[in-house]
């Protein structure tokens, strides 16, 4: 069986991904941040080492943590982009 903490945080980090595709697909014609994604992922990886960790305890089955990491990820990458926004 694989691992739950790889599992979740690899679909926290898709999430993550999902939500900075989302975020260009809907700009004005801005190119691509790579800025941006790699402070995604970088935010993913914590937020997703932190949720695997309590999923893990949770006993769900892979789909489960996989939906929940998906969206926790996109939440988490929206969230932080929101403070950004704010911040600026």
């Amino acid at each position: 069986m694989t691992d739950p903490l790889l599992i979740t945080t690899l679909a926290v980090i898709c999430g993550s991904v999902l939500n900075t595709v989302r975020g260009y697909v809907n700009s004005d014609g801005e190119p691509y941040s790579i800025k941006k994604f790699s402070g995604a992922i970088i935010v993913a990886v914590f937020a997703g080492l932190a949720v695997a960790q309590t999923l893990s305890i949770a006993n769900l089955g892979i789909t489960e943590m996989i939906l929940i990491g998906l969206t926790i990820g996109f939440s988490v990458d929206y969230a932080v982009s929101k403070a950004k926004k704010e911040l600026a």
